[in-house]
């Protein structure tokens, strides 16, 4: 990770905030773009100088634009790009509203197209670069009560993929990782839209996906930490336009 300069969207909690620090401690320099002030200050003071905090919009190129500025600045020349940032709500499709669809597109979708813009203008000053985009299992298999969700993260997979192929000659590298269920802050409130879903225990939703995963557990956050490494290393220099599916045997494609 020497010599990285990596911003992670959504960097503040889950697996954006995993990422930061893992990444600093093997020698990266680190900018967390995120809207959660408190918790993005928190892990600056946790982590030290070579990870900075900045409240940023995805939705708005302007911000996104004068913060990567910023970054360039004070870390130098931007080399990777981490699009963590999202959202996620489990509803029945007739009761989606325009304003669900609105938000997941926007922070999901519209983040993922303005930060990915932005960044590739500066790596191709640069001479290349790498982004990871972080999208889901709900990128390739289609579940009920995820209809916008599932959107959304169809389009993260279809706009990596045509930015790779534009881009793969340039020396700028775009891949995918598609996690299964990862426990984080943000499972710890879906479990109780898939509990009504299902009509279970929400204590019980955890165990219910163990047993539906062939490899019976769920993803640890070192196998993010592990595929993610890899798609910014040089390790990975021939791949582009791919996705690693992170889901234990659940989905094959």
């Amino acid at each position: 990770m020497n010599g990285k300069v990596i911003v992670i969207t959504g960097g503040s909690s889950g697996m954006g905030a995993a990422m930061a620090k893992d990444f600093v401690a093997k020698g990266a320099k680190v900018a967390i773009f995120d809207l959660d002030e408190a918790k993005g200050q928190k892990l600056v003071e946790e982590v030290g100088g070579n990870l900075a905090y900045y409240k940023v919009n995805v939705t708005l190129k302007d911000e996104i634009r004068e913060a990567v500025a910023d970054v360039e600045h004070k870390f130098g020349p931007l080399t990777t790009l981490v699009n963590s940032a999202g959202v996620s709500k489990m509803v029945p499709f007739l009761k989606s509203s325009e304003e669900l669809w609105d938000l997941t597109l926007d922070v999901n979708l519209k983040g993922t197209f303005l930060t990915c813009q932005v960044a590739i203008e500066r790596m191709l000053e640069h001479g290349g670069g790498e982004i990871v985009n972080m999208s889901s299992l709900s990128g390739k298999k289609p579940s009920s009560w995820q209809t916008v969700y599932c959107a959304s993260k169809f389009g993260v997979q279809g706009l990596t993929k045509s930015i790779a192929k534009e881009f793969a000659d340039q020396n700028i590298r775009v891949n995918s990782i598609c996690p299964g269920i990862v426990y984080t802050e943000m499972w710890e409130k879906l479990k109780y839209e898939y509990a009504k879903k299902r009509n279970i225990d929400p204590e019980k939703v955890m165990d219910h996906f163990k047993e539906t995963i062939p490899m019976h557990r769920l993803v640890d956050m070192k196998d993010v930490l592990n595929a993610a490494e890899f798609l910014i290393s040089d390790k990975s220099s021939y791949l582009t336009g791919q996705s690693i599916n992170l889901v234990g045997g659940e989905w094959m494609d």
